[in-house]
């Protein structure tokens, strides 16, 4: 009889708490006249906003690195090739004897 006084309130406090932890707090979309609520609201959406800005430029600098690194690849590549397609068309220098 004193393990279920125990384990009954225990578990309705548990259930309770893990209630308590899944709530989210409300924000309601009316704006606040308190000055504290209005700067911190102010400083979140400017935060959010540098956020998104700076995680298009980093995507925009992903690509243009990305496409800076094919380009030098395919550079070098026709150099190579053109280095190649020369050095085959030139007579080889005949060794000179002593």
């Amino acid at each position: 009889m004193k393990a279920r006084h125990i384990l009954i309130p225990s578990l309705l406090m548990a259930l309770a708490g893990g209630a308590m932890a899944q709530s989210a707090p409300a924000t309601s979309a009316v704006p606040s006249n308190d000055p504290f609520v209005q700067k911190r609201q102010a400083d979140a959406d400017a935060k959010a906003e540098y956020k998104a800005q700076k995680k298009a430029a980093k995507a925009e600098y992903k690509a243009d690195k990305k496409a800076a690194r094919a380009d030098l690849k395919q550079e070098k590549k026709d150099s190579t090739a053109q280095r190649n397609e020369q050095l085959a068309n030139s007579p080889a220098p005949k060794p000179s004897t002593p």
